[in-house]
């Protein structure tokens, strides 16, 4: 009988904490079915769903499809094309009214320590360097207007004379570089101009000791 008396009384406690747990669901359950009744704040966007790459996709089958895309790509590598044979010409320079010469100084100070792979300190911050003491020019620089029609005669003879890397301001380098059968470069945007301070061309570049001599030409005055 007593062994009958806490099988019951195990049964009771187990079915009265089943129906707490039981009632505690339908507590929580009501509080969460009633949680939109604390009202809105903010503004609520609509969620995105679609994804993102997902659309890009659909656009460019779109655009495949119309053929739009297919204009795009051709007009892009005219563009690339275009771009490549015949470079934006450099913005202010001239040809060269008279004779200029002067002088640049390649030298630089060092603004932090620099070291070999080593971890070794090769020049300390604040050193003064100049590449020239070192390394030397190995050709002259010629710049010039590559639609100029004087500036182009006085290049081929300068090719002749000399060991002579030509640079263009203005023109078609790759269509020269071929005509020529020697490698032809551009100053894209002037960043070699601008920092060695050329106005004027046909500009020689060379070096004098440990100095870059630039000469703007007046080719009126070469006769």
């Amino acid at each position: 009988m007593l062994q009958f008396q806490n099988s019951a009384d195990i049964k009771a406690r187990s079915f009265s904490k089943l129906l707490l747990f039981c009632i505690s669901i339908i507590l929580f359950s009501g509080v969460c079915l009633q949680a939109d009744d604390f009202g809105t704040h903010g503004v609520i966007y609509p969620i995105e769903e679609e994804d993102t790459i997902v659309l890009i996709q659909q656009q460019l089958r779109n655009m495949e499809e119309s053929g739009e895309l297919a204009r795009h790509n051709t007009a892009l590598q005219k563009k690339t094309k275009a771009a490549i044979e015949r470079p934006k010409p450099v913005e202010g320079i001239t040809k060269a009214s008279k004779e200029r010469i002067f002088y640049f100084n390649p030298s630089y100070v060092v603004k932090e320590d620099l070291k070999d792979h080593q971890g070794r300190i090769v020049a300390k911050k604040g050193t003064k360097i100049n590449p020239f003491e070192t390394v030397s020019l190995s050709q002259n620089l010629l710049f010039f207007d590559g639609e100029d029609s004087e500036q182009r005669e006085y290049a081929q003879q300068k090719l002749k004379d000399e060991k002579v890397k030509l640079i263009l301001v203005k023109g078609a380098p790759l269509a020269l570089s071929e005509e020529w059968s020697v490698s032809v470069y551009f100053d894209q945007g002037g960043l070699l101009t601008k920092k060695l301070g050329i106005r004027h061309v046909p500009a020689l570049v060379s070096q004098e000791k440990l100095q870059l001599r630039i000469e703007e030409i007046n080719l009126g005055e070469q006769e």
